[in-house]
């Protein structure tokens, strides 16, 4: 796999975060940015999916939903599985900081 050399800038708190959560999964930090950066890359392809599907058909039907979610659990995906608010709430945080939301959205 070829590999680029970037630069990056980081707030020193975000920095501070990203190494110590390298740490803790047992990664070099490029590494672990690099996993970052490919799931928030596939979270925005999926949006940009969803809403070009949604621009073509339509909103889905709630039976293309369902089977959808099915194929999904098939392959151990589940959705609206039991979490705790704390598990939750800090999921939510987290997300909303990678997708630069204002805090105001992140609270709510």
């Amino acid at each position: 796999m070829a590999v680029e050399k970037l630069s990056i800038s980081l707030p020193d708190t975000v920095a501070t975060r990203a190494r110590r959560a390298a740490e803790r999964a047992g990664l070099p930090l490029s590494a672990w940015l690099a996993e970052a950066a490919e799931t928030a890359a596939n979270l925005a392809e999926a949006h940009l999916a969803a809403e070009e599907y949604e621009a073509i058909y339509g909103e889905p039907d709630p039976q293309e939903l369902q089977a959808g979610r099915a194929q999904l659990a098939e392959v151990g995906v589940i959705i609206g599985a039991a979490e705790a608010p704390e598990y939750a709430a800090s999921r939510t945080a987290a997300l909303a900081r990678l997708l630069g939301l204002a805090e105001e959205k992140r609270l709510g």
